[in-house]
């Protein structure tokens, strides 16, 4: 059969079929996702344009928003500070704030207007007074701006104004913190007992080297708060320097702690120190003391405990405990830290920390002066001065950003719209080709069932063939048979062929017979010799044995003469004539008459071999005067073949 005549294989065009549905999909699933990148390529680029073309509004926009705002930041801290100057001092020149700056960042300018309309530094140019009050307003603004803990405390604050003036700064104070909402520690030398303002007033009693003491207003304290109410409700300090057992009460709003000067008031801001800043050395513990310990009292009636323990580890240990002592345990943490870093959680719960490095809350008796000493930059980032102008520094520089990101969103989206739009062109014709191959798959369809029906009539033609060949063979196995004998001619041969196998077996016997004759012929031999007066031979066993087998050679003999005269009366078979087709059974037939050949062959040397037996046995006879060789009594050459008995020794005697 040619190439071009080669049946197609059904599974074969479902194969490539499958194939090509793949591919198919594969080049549908390309379009798709080539559809959905163009769309979105082309809403990024048609956005990125509308952003440009509002760019100059926005950037005209964000730069007098950034106007505003300074303005607004300046106008309020001036108004403030200059507020709470001429509270305190009356009569001094106002206070100026002038916002720019340094390197992309704000910087505040802290300063004076004189009459002239010129500008002073309020640290370099002033008095102590000055800095005093506007280091004390800073340090409130920045607690409150900086989102902090609103607690403040201040050593020797009013240390450089006036007494006359000293009640007024804490009136200034004491307002401030009211609306503000900061509790305050104020460190004094001056007698503020008698000030009029709402302080809460304690005092150092005794002396460092018999043993400092507080006294204050505890009960009145205690009643003022609430158990949830933030703020800290006292101080304890246990061996801490020269305070054996101390206790300290804080109120809400400001509290001032006075005594004279060197008896120990500072102590109790070297103790905040510690506990917030990590601050301390072993001097804070009191002498011969293994340990100091600071206890500040919180709200929900717990207690912040801070432990200083030279020569042993941890140096430094911080805890918080419940109202019976036991430790604080939130979320399974157990809030013990020790160290020399403070812990993470204690600024967490408390809000005291440094800001911008600075030490915002607890002020240092040595360092009066806040911020006016610090650089611009510095001082606009502690109070958040400008913080929304950053805010729109950010915003502007995003502006940028945005802008740059629009140009290249344009630039390489419109190449990559240019290219998706060149690629999905190419596949415009799928959905023909699906439709094509849609109908193919019909067309397969129609094919396979054809093929099923061409097999089943193919497999029906191979069985008609089959049972064709089995009739022509069964005809040609009748043909060949029918010239075959009957079945009576089958049973007379199968008889022939049984008695022939019983002539076979009655040869080998009178074989044998022969044999055995034989041996007797030379025994006779042996005993031709014996005079005539021989002795009649004694019963022993071994005569028994030849006599046993001389009755078994005639038994033999005697059953081999009745089969010769079987057989020798069977008629001649006939030579059955055979055909070409019944050759087989032809050859089976020749084996049968040659076996029988054989065994009529056999027959007659049975017979020949009788007939010398007789010969040879009636040759013994005579030459032993006519008695059996075995017993010696008197036997014919017949009876010594068809069974003669032996006689006993004392029959023969």
């Amino acid at each position: 059969m040619r190439a071009a005549e080669t049946p197609v294989n059904p599974a074969e065009i479902q194969d490539a079929l499958t194939r090509a549905d793949r591919l198919l999909a594969r080049l549908e699933a390309t379009r798709d996702g080539d559809r959905k990148t163009l769309e979105a390529r082309t809403r990024a680029v048609a956005a990125a344009k509308g952003r440009l073309a509002q760019r100059d509004a926005v950037d005209t926009y964000l730069r007098e928003l950034q106007q505003d705002a300074n303005r607004r930041s300046v106008a309020t801290f001036e108004t403030l500070l200059t507020a709470l100057v001429q509270e305190v001092l009356p009569g001094e020149k106002p206070v100026r704030l002038d916002l720019t700056t340094e390197r992309g960042l704000p910087a505040l300018d802290i300063g004076v207007e004189r009459p002239d309309g010129g500008r002073e530094d309020v640290l370099e140019d002033n008095g102590g007074a000055m800095t005093n009050v506007v280091g004390m307003a800073l340090r409130l603004i920045a607690v409150v701006k900086a989102g902090v803990g609103r607690f403040l405390a201040l050593d020797e604050a009013d240390c450089w104004i006036a007494p006359d003036r000293v009640p007024a700064f804490y009136r200034v104070l004491d307002d401030g913190a009211a609306r503000l909402g900061v509790q305050c520690l104020a460190i004094s030398h001056h007698d503020v007992a008698g000030f009029d303002a709402g302080l809460t007033v304690s005092r150092i009693a005794g002396r460092p080297e018999t043993g400092v003491a507080i006294e204050g207003p505890v009960a009145a304290c205690a009643a003022e708060w609430s158990p949830d109410r933030p703020g800290f409700r006292f101080i304890r300090l246990i061996d801490v320097q020269g305070f054996a057992d101390a206790t300290l009460p804080l109120a809400p709003g400001v509290n001032a702690l006075v005594g004279p000067n060197n008896h120990g008031k500072s102590t109790v801001i070297r103790a905040l120190r510690a506990v917030f800043y990590g601050e301390v050395r072993d001097s804070l513990v009191r002498a011969g003391a293994a340990a100091a310990r600071v206890e500040i009292g919180v709200a929900g009636g717990r207690v912040l405990r801070y432990v200083r323990q030279p020569k042993r580890t941890p140096v430094n240990l911080w805890s918080l405990h419940e109202a019976d002592g036991t430790l604080v345990q939130e979320n399974g943490t157990t809030f013990e830290t020790g160290g020399r870093d403070v812990p993470a959680w204690v600024e967490r719960l408390f809000g005291i920390t440094r800001v911008e490095e600075l030490d915002v809350h607890v002020a240092h008796q040595k360092f009066p002066v806040f911020l006016l000493g610090e650089k611009p930059a510095r001082r606009s980032a502690v109070l958040s001065i400008g913080r929304e102008a950053g805010l729109i520094r950010d915003m502007q520089a995003l502006q940028r950003e945005r802008v740059t990101e629009d140009q290249r969103t344009i630039r390489e989206g419109e190449r990559e719209i240019a290219r998706l739009r060149e690629s999905l062109s190419a596949l415009d014709g799928l959905d023909a080709l699906a439709a094509t191959l849609r109908g193919l798959h019909e067309e397969a369809g129609r094919l396979a069932g054809d093929a099923a029906t061409l097999r089943d009539r193919v497999a029906l033609a191979e069985r008609l063939a089959r049972a064709s060949r089995l009739a022509t063979g069964a005809a040609a196995r009748a043909r060949a048979l029918a010239d075959l004998p009957g079945p009576e001619i089958g049973a007379d041969l199968g008889r022939r062929l049984a008695e022939a196998r019983n002539r076979e077996a009655l040869g080998r016997r009178v074989l044998v017979a022969a044999a055995g004759l034989a041996s007797a012929r030379g025994r006779v031999a042996a005993l031709s010799g014996l005079p005539p007066d021989a002795p009649v031979p004694r019963d022993t066993a071994q005569a028994a044995t030849h006599a046993t087998r001389l009755r078994r050679l005639t038994t033999g003999l005697a059953a081999a003469r009745a089969r010769d005269d079987a057989l020798r009366d069977l008629p001649a078979l006939p030579a059955p004539v055979l055909r070409p087709e019944a050759a087989v059974t032809g050859r089976r037939l020749a084996e049968i008459r040659r076996r029988l050949a054989e065994a009529e062959a056999r027959e007659r040397a049975a017979h020949d071999g009788l007939a010398a037996a007789e010969a040879e046995m009636a040759e013994v006879l005579a030459s032993t005067g006519g008695r059996c060789p075995a017993c010696g009594t008197p036997a014919a050459p017949a009876s010594l073949l068809t069974g003669h008995r032996h006689a006993t020794p004392g029959e023969v005697a």
